[in-house]
């Protein structure tokens, strides 16, 4: 019985190690069954944000659409995300605006994180989720494609091999 449950044990560390719900928890829910606070057709509930670099985006201007991505540098799923969208066409459409919010680490960690992979994606922080918690109660990274009326389209959790797959403009 005593293997049994160490044997359990470390089936459930190992999930909970591999899941992006948090990393400060295991996953309780399965795949998908996340709290969503916004829904297609809402206004995209932060209208700016600084990035790590200073640079103030405007993300109501009504010229452009946007993909707005919540991630973790900690995160497998987020970080094959980033590195899909780093040599994806969607950064160099100029009738686009791309933003990825890092969720729970700080300035120093993300720059860090941003150099190591070079991303070229512009990256603003999240530290204590205040902005994540306007979207969703757990899972990343999440996609969120927005019109240029500002409002959102869809928000997909992009988990898996195919992230980008996730993004859907209608």
């Amino acid at each position: 019985m005593n293997k049994v449950l160490k044997g359990s044990f470390l089936t459930c560390l190992c999930l909970g190690l591999l899941a992006c719900q948090s990393r400060h928890a295991l996953v309780d829910q399965p795949l998908n069954s996340y709290p969503e606070y916004i829904t297609s057709g809402d206004i995209l509930p932060i209208a700016s944000i600084t990035t790590i670099d200073g640079v103030d985006i405007d993300l109501h201007r009504t010229d452009k659409k946007k993909l707005v991505v919540l991630f973790a540098t900690w995160c497998s799923d987020s970080n094959r995300l980033l590195t899909a969208l780093n040599n994806s066409a969607l950064l160099t459409d100029k009738s686009l605006q791309v933003i990825a919010i890092a969720r729970e680490d700080d300035e120093k960690v993300v720059k860090a994180w941003r150099n190591k992979h070079n991303i070229k994606v512009a990256i603003a922080l999240d530290e204590d989720r205040s902005i994540y918690k306007r979207f969703a109660g757990g899972g990343i990274p999440r996609i969120i494609t927005v019109n240029e009326d500002n409002q959102i389209i869809k928000m997909n959790l992009a988990e898996g091999q195919a992230p980008l797959s996730k993004v859907i403009w209608h």
